[in-house]
Protein backbone atom coordinates (compact mmCIF):
# COMPACT_ATOMS: atom_id res chain seq x y z
CA UNK A 1 0.00 0.00 0.00
CA UNK A 2 1.44 3.39 -0.98
CA UNK A 3 1.82 6.35 1.39
CA UNK A 4 -0.91 8.18 -0.56
CA UNK A 5 -3.30 5.31 0.06
CA UNK A 6 -2.49 5.28 3.78
CA UNK A 7 -3.20 9.01 4.04
CA UNK A 8 -6.39 8.71 2.04
CA UNK A 9 -7.69 5.99 4.37
CA UNK A 10 -6.90 8.19 7.39
CA UNK A 11 -8.63 11.17 5.81
CA UNK A 12 -11.72 9.16 4.92
CA UNK A 13 -11.84 7.99 8.51
CA UNK A 14 -12.32 11.63 9.47
CA UNK A 15 -15.11 12.05 6.95
CA UNK A 16 -17.10 9.04 8.07
CA UNK A 17 -19.79 7.42 5.98
CA UNK A 18 -22.48 9.31 4.13
CA UNK A 19 -25.23 7.03 5.36
CA UNK A 20 -27.63 8.36 8.00
CA UNK A 21 -26.85 5.35 10.20
CA UNK A 22 -23.08 5.79 10.34
CA UNK A 23 -22.82 9.06 12.26
CA UNK A 24 -21.00 8.74 15.59
CA UNK A 25 -22.39 9.94 18.91
CA UNK A 26 -19.30 12.10 19.46
CA UNK A 27 -18.42 14.48 16.63
CA UNK A 28 -14.86 14.51 15.30
CA UNK A 29 -13.18 17.51 13.73
CA UNK A 30 -10.34 17.43 11.16
CA UNK A 31 -8.20 19.91 13.11
CA UNK A 32 -4.82 18.92 14.50
CA UNK A 33 -4.87 21.86 16.94
CA UNK A 34 -7.76 23.38 18.86
CA UNK A 35 -9.94 25.94 17.11
CA UNK A 36 -12.12 28.51 18.86
CA UNK A 37 -15.53 28.84 17.22
CA UNK A 38 -18.20 31.48 17.76
CA UNK A 39 -21.83 31.07 16.69
CA UNK A 40 -23.97 34.06 15.72
CA UNK A 41 -27.78 34.10 15.97
CA UNK A 42 -29.39 32.75 12.82
CA UNK A 43 -31.50 34.99 10.59
CA UNK A 44 -35.12 33.87 10.37
CA UNK A 45 -36.28 33.77 6.77
CA UNK A 46 -38.73 30.91 7.27
CA UNK A 47 -41.86 33.06 7.37
CA UNK A 48 -42.71 31.66 10.81
CA UNK A 49 -42.70 33.96 13.81
CA UNK A 50 -42.02 30.95 16.05
CA UNK A 51 -38.56 30.28 14.63
CA UNK A 52 -35.90 31.42 17.10
CA UNK A 53 -32.46 32.02 15.60
CA UNK A 54 -30.96 32.74 19.01
CA UNK A 55 -32.06 29.40 20.47
CA UNK A 56 -30.88 27.48 17.41
CA UNK A 57 -27.48 29.17 17.72
CA UNK A 58 -27.31 27.82 21.29
CA UNK A 59 -28.12 24.30 20.07
CA UNK A 60 -25.41 24.48 17.40
CA UNK A 61 -22.88 25.77 19.91
CA UNK A 62 -23.63 22.88 22.30
CA UNK A 63 -23.22 20.31 19.54
CA UNK A 64 -19.96 21.77 18.20
CA UNK A 65 -18.36 22.17 21.63
CA UNK A 66 -18.52 18.38 21.97
CA UNK A 67 -16.43 17.90 18.82
CA UNK A 68 -12.76 17.02 19.17
CA UNK A 69 -10.37 19.99 19.11
CA UNK A 70 -13.19 22.55 18.99
CA UNK A 71 -13.95 25.10 21.71
CA UNK A 72 -17.06 27.26 21.34
CA UNK A 73 -17.50 30.69 22.88
CA UNK A 74 -20.76 31.30 24.78
CA UNK A 75 -23.39 32.60 22.38
CA UNK A 76 -24.19 35.42 24.82
CA UNK A 77 -20.63 36.68 24.46
CA UNK A 78 -21.00 36.73 20.68
CA UNK A 79 -24.32 38.55 20.96
CA UNK A 80 -22.80 41.15 23.31
CA UNK A 81 -20.00 41.87 20.83
CA UNK A 82 -22.57 42.26 18.06
CA UNK A 83 -24.70 44.60 20.17
CA UNK A 84 -21.66 46.77 20.86
CA UNK A 85 -21.52 47.33 17.11
CA UNK A 86 -25.25 47.76 16.67
CA UNK A 87 -25.64 44.46 14.79
CA UNK A 88 -28.56 42.13 15.37
CA UNK A 89 -27.34 39.67 12.74
CA UNK A 90 -24.23 39.18 10.62
CA UNK A 91 -25.14 40.54 7.19
CA UNK A 92 -21.84 40.37 5.29
CA UNK A 93 -18.45 38.61 5.17
CA UNK A 94 -16.80 41.85 6.30
CA UNK A 95 -18.91 41.90 9.47
CA UNK A 96 -18.04 38.24 10.03
CA UNK A 97 -14.32 39.02 9.84
CA UNK A 98 -14.67 42.01 12.18
CA UNK A 99 -16.50 39.87 14.74
CA UNK A 100 -13.92 37.08 14.56
CA UNK A 101 -11.17 39.57 15.39
CA UNK A 102 -13.22 41.26 18.14
CA UNK A 103 -13.90 37.93 19.85
CA UNK A 104 -10.38 36.58 19.43
CA UNK A 105 -11.90 33.51 17.77
CA UNK A 106 -10.61 31.40 14.91
CA UNK A 107 -13.96 31.02 13.14
CA UNK A 108 -17.53 32.28 13.12
CA UNK A 109 -20.62 30.27 12.20
CA UNK A 110 -23.52 32.25 10.73
CA UNK A 111 -26.73 30.97 9.22
CA UNK A 112 -30.32 31.30 8.14
CA UNK A 113 -33.48 29.43 9.09
CA UNK A 114 -35.09 28.72 5.73
CA UNK A 115 -38.09 26.64 6.84
CA UNK A 116 -39.85 26.07 10.15
CA UNK A 117 -42.94 24.04 11.01
CA UNK A 118 -43.19 22.81 14.62
CA UNK A 119 -46.26 20.63 14.15
CA UNK A 120 -45.90 16.84 13.92
CA UNK A 121 -44.20 15.87 11.68
CA UNK A 122 -41.90 18.87 12.21
CA UNK A 123 -39.88 20.52 9.45
CA UNK A 124 -36.75 22.60 9.78
CA UNK A 125 -34.54 24.02 7.05
CA UNK A 126 -31.19 25.66 7.82
CA UNK A 127 -28.28 27.07 5.81
CA UNK A 128 -24.91 27.61 7.52
CA UNK A 129 -21.67 29.37 6.56
CA UNK A 130 -18.36 29.02 8.40
CA UNK A 131 -15.90 31.92 8.19
CA UNK A 132 -12.25 31.86 9.27
CA UNK A 133 -9.64 34.53 9.73
CA UNK A 134 -7.73 33.62 6.53
CA UNK A 135 -4.25 34.75 7.58
CA UNK A 136 -4.29 33.14 11.00
CA UNK A 137 -5.91 29.94 9.74
CA UNK A 138 -3.55 29.59 6.78
CA UNK A 139 -0.57 29.71 9.14
CA UNK A 140 -2.11 27.09 11.41
CA UNK A 141 -3.27 24.95 8.49
CA UNK A 142 0.24 24.85 7.03
CA UNK A 143 1.60 23.66 10.38
CA UNK A 144 -1.16 21.05 10.70
CA UNK A 145 -0.53 19.69 7.24
CA UNK A 146 3.23 19.66 7.81
CA UNK A 147 2.72 17.45 10.86
CA UNK A 148 0.44 15.16 8.88
CA UNK A 149 2.80 14.88 5.93
CA UNK A 150 5.88 14.29 8.08
CA UNK A 151 4.29 11.25 9.63
CA UNK A 152 3.79 9.64 6.23
CA UNK A 153 5.99 11.30 3.62
CA UNK A 154 9.03 12.95 5.12
CA UNK A 155 9.29 16.76 5.08
CA UNK A 156 6.97 17.58 2.17
CA UNK A 157 4.23 20.08 3.10
CA UNK A 158 0.77 19.40 1.70
CA UNK A 159 -1.47 22.41 1.12
CA UNK A 160 -5.23 22.49 1.64
CA UNK A 161 -7.64 24.84 -0.12
CA UNK A 162 -6.79 28.54 0.37
CA UNK A 163 -9.12 30.68 2.44
CA UNK A 164 -10.51 34.09 1.51
CA UNK A 165 -11.99 36.78 3.74
CA UNK A 166 -14.87 37.48 1.37
CA UNK A 167 -16.27 33.97 1.25
CA UNK A 168 -17.03 31.18 3.74
CA UNK A 169 -14.66 28.26 4.18
CA UNK A 170 -17.57 25.82 4.31
CA UNK A 171 -21.27 25.98 3.47
CA UNK A 172 -23.94 23.44 4.40
CA UNK A 173 -27.70 23.53 4.03
CA UNK A 174 -30.45 20.99 4.52
CA UNK A 175 -34.19 20.57 4.94
CA UNK A 176 -35.23 18.08 7.62
CA UNK A 177 -38.79 16.79 7.25
CA UNK A 178 -39.71 14.26 9.93
CA UNK A 179 -42.15 12.70 7.48
CA UNK A 180 -39.19 11.54 5.40
CA UNK A 181 -38.25 7.89 6.22
CA UNK A 182 -34.53 8.64 6.26
CA UNK A 183 -34.96 11.55 8.63
CA UNK A 184 -37.24 9.52 10.90
CA UNK A 185 -34.72 6.68 11.08
CA UNK A 186 -31.90 9.09 11.87
CA UNK A 187 -34.04 10.79 14.50
CA UNK A 188 -34.90 7.43 16.10
CA UNK A 189 -31.24 6.48 16.35
CA UNK A 190 -30.23 9.92 17.64
CA UNK A 191 -32.94 9.86 20.32
CA UNK A 192 -32.17 6.26 21.24
CA UNK A 193 -28.48 7.00 21.80
CA UNK A 194 -29.09 10.11 23.86
CA UNK A 195 -32.48 9.48 25.40
CA UNK A 196 -34.33 12.07 27.43
CA UNK A 197 -34.86 12.84 31.09
CA UNK A 198 -37.45 10.13 31.76
CA UNK A 199 -38.67 11.59 35.07
CA UNK A 200 -39.04 15.03 33.53
CA UNK A 201 -41.00 13.68 30.57
CA UNK A 202 -43.34 11.53 32.68
CA UNK A 203 -41.66 8.25 31.67
CA UNK A 204 -40.10 7.46 35.05
CA UNK A 205 -41.39 3.87 34.91
CA UNK A 206 -39.27 3.05 31.84
CA UNK A 207 -35.68 1.91 31.61
CA UNK A 208 -33.93 4.56 29.44
CA UNK A 209 -32.02 1.80 27.63
CA UNK A 210 -34.84 -0.54 26.63
CA UNK A 211 -36.63 -0.59 23.28
CA UNK A 212 -39.88 0.87 24.60
CA UNK A 213 -38.03 3.82 26.12
CA UNK A 214 -36.21 4.41 22.82
CA UNK A 215 -39.56 4.50 21.04
CA UNK A 216 -40.91 7.06 23.51
CA UNK A 217 -37.73 9.13 23.26
CA UNK A 218 -37.99 9.17 19.47
CA UNK A 219 -41.61 10.31 19.71
CA UNK A 220 -40.71 13.07 22.13
CA UNK A 221 -37.94 14.33 19.84
CA UNK A 222 -40.52 14.50 17.05
CA UNK A 223 -43.29 16.27 18.93
CA UNK A 224 -41.01 18.70 20.78
CA UNK A 225 -39.58 21.29 18.39
CA UNK A 226 -36.86 22.12 20.89
CA UNK A 227 -35.65 18.50 20.96
CA UNK A 228 -36.07 18.22 17.20
CA UNK A 229 -33.92 21.35 16.80
CA UNK A 230 -31.21 19.64 18.85
CA UNK A 231 -31.28 16.70 16.46
CA UNK A 232 -31.09 19.00 13.41
CA UNK A 233 -28.21 20.92 15.02
CA UNK A 234 -26.30 17.67 15.46
CA UNK A 235 -26.86 16.65 11.83
CA UNK A 236 -25.78 20.06 10.55
CA UNK A 237 -22.71 20.11 12.80
CA UNK A 238 -21.70 16.69 11.48
CA UNK A 239 -22.11 17.87 7.88
CA UNK A 240 -20.18 21.07 8.58
CA UNK A 241 -17.21 19.19 10.04
CA UNK A 242 -17.34 16.74 7.15
CA UNK A 243 -17.18 19.70 4.73
CA UNK A 244 -14.16 20.99 6.64
CA UNK A 245 -12.51 17.57 6.35
CA UNK A 246 -12.98 17.72 2.59
CA UNK A 247 -11.61 21.28 2.43
CA UNK A 248 -8.50 20.38 4.40
CA UNK A 249 -7.81 17.17 2.48
CA UNK A 250 -4.90 17.82 0.09
CA UNK A 251 -6.05 17.63 -3.52
CA UNK A 252 -3.41 15.06 -4.45
CA UNK A 253 -4.95 12.54 -2.08
CA UNK A 254 -7.71 12.11 -4.62
CA UNK A 255 -5.07 10.87 -7.07
CA UNK A 256 -4.21 7.63 -5.33
CA UNK A 257 -1.69 5.34 -6.98
CA UNK A 258 -3.24 2.06 -8.17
Amino acid sequence: MTSKQVMLIAAMGLLGGCNWLEKPVTLASPYQERRIFAVAPLINESGSLQADGFKLADHLARQLENATNVDVLPVNRTIAAMQDRGWRYIASPDQAQQLILALGADALLVGTITAYDPYDPPKLGVALELYFNPRAEQRRQTLDLRNLSKSARGDEVLQGSPLRADRPAAVVSAFFDAADPGVREALHRYAGKRGVDMDRQGLDGLNPFDTEAEKHASTLYRISMDLYSQFVSYELSWRLLRAESVRLMPAELAQVDP
